[in-house]
């Protein structure tokens, strides 16, 4: 499915009014959707980790804004740990449940994976 980046938040003040919006709820409190489930077999990600990084709203450095071809829309969590690796959870957050579809941890750099960000999507950070 074809998905589109609307906005990149980098601020922490845009960023905190989006956490904001999810700062009560655990990990657990979200529905998983079918693709979330598929992506932790497919890239081999214990979700235990994505769970325990949840919370640390601290370590989100980006927020991607995306919307889908249906016109859906949800937000990408990207969290730098500290060994410079990241992690990545999508939310859709305007719909009943609030539900997570996507989450994995990558091994690439996360700066990298900014620069990358900012190379091809410039003009949609905030």
């Amino acid at each position: 499915m074809k998905v589109k980046i609307l906005s990149i938040f980098k601020e922490e003040g845009e960023i905190k009014k989006i956490t904001d919006k999810i700062k009560d709820y655990s990990f657990d409190d979200f529905f998983k959707h079918e693709h979330f489930k598929f992506s932790l077999i497919e890239k081999a990600t214990d979700e235990k980790i994505l769970k325990e990084i949840f919370p640390k709203f601290e370590l989100i450095k980006t927020i991607e804004l995306r919307e889908n071809e249906k016109k859906e829309r949800y937000y990408s969590f990207n969290y730098e740990l500290n060994d410079g690796t990241f992690v990545i959870i999508s939310l859709v957050l305007d719909k009943k449940p609030s539900m997570i579809i996507n989450g994995y941890h990558i091994s690439m750099n996360y700066k990298q994976f900014e620069k990358s960000l900012r190379k091809n999507y410039r003009r949609k950070f905030i």
